[in-house]
């Protein structure tokens, strides 16, 4: 009796030996897992930090992402996801001039709560490239502006001039001012060959050219072209035409005031009080 006490003891113990066994393995297991994600988690965040640093956000926020995925609910990694989308939507509408939502984004960075240092400060660099540049546009765009009106006014030395020193600008061929540089390479190329027929035909028709050039000796805007019903097209029309454009996705920036006047004119000729990009012929 005894000896089957005893037996049954043993058996127990080496029961008991056998199923302790399978739970150490499998806790040195998790372990060895844990220590796995932890560097694979570690590897992927400086991938992306090294992304953000050559401003590489959309590879960057592949890496963060991957880490999140990696550590589920992580609240860093997330901090990460949420800064570097800022980052890429601020740089993707830039690359569109739409400053505003550009700004808005880049700002946004800094407010994410367990943010990181890398990201706040890609997000100042960007912030200041996003003001430069916009300062920039709106120079340009005025500067097109001037000439087109020269150029419609039979300004053409005028035209040539400013637009000489805006298309030779260090940064114009940049990306961000293509629209600009592209119409005022258009107009250069019209304005030359528009001065070199009249410088040619200078003299040469005395009385032709008095019929088409105002007492000073200047050329003027056609009237019929500044007046719509009779009445003379206001700069607050003009402005709201130009808004009216932004509203459709069009830059209105190479439309010099000439061409706008004459869309609001077709415009009201259909019947309407917004102009379209086809009023004035330019799209």
């Amino acid at each position: 009796m005894k000896k089957f006490g005893i037996g049954i003891a043993t058996g127990l113990a080496l029961f008991a030996l056998a199923g302790c066994q399978p739970q150490q393995d499998h806790s040195a297991d998790a372990a060895q897992s844990t220590t796995q994600t932890s560097t694979s988690y570690t590897a992927i965040v400086r991938a992306g930090r090294a992304a953000v640093s050559s401003k590489n956000y959309d590879q960057a926020l592949g890496y963060f992402q991957s880490a999140l995925l990696t550590k589920k609910g992580d609240k860093k990694a997330t901090a990460l996801v949420k800064q570097t989308q800022a980052l890429v939507e601020a740089q993707n509408s830039l690359s569109k001039n739409n400053f505003a939502v550009a700004k808005s984004s880049a700002a946004s960075v800094a407010k994410v709560t367990d943010g990181d240092s890398s990201l706040n400060s890609a997000a100042d660099e960007l912030l200041t490239l996003i003001n430069k540049t916009r300062t920039s546009y709106d120079t340009y765009s005025n500067s097109l502006q001037k000439a087109q009106t020269a150029y419609d006014q039979k300004d053409y030395a005028g035209a040539v001039t400013l637009l000489n020193q805006l298309v030779n600008q260090s940064d114009i061929k940049d990306s961000y001012y293509s629209v600009i540089y592209t119409g005022a390479l258009r107009l250069q190329v019209s304005a030359v060959q528009a001065q070199r027929q009249n410088d040619g035909s200078t003299g040469s028709s005395s009385a032709s050219s008095s019929s088409s050039a105002s007492s000073s000796g200047e050329y003027s805007v056609d009237k019929d072209d500044t007046e719509v019903d009779g009445q003379k097209i206001t700069a607050a029309q003009i402005k709201q035409a130009r808004q009216d454009l932004k509203d459709q996705g069009v830059d209105p920036a190479p439309w010099s005031d000439l061409d706008i006047m004459k869309a609001i004119k077709v415009a009201r000729a259909a019947g309407r009080t917004k102009i379209t990009p086809q009023d004035a012929g330019l799209k």
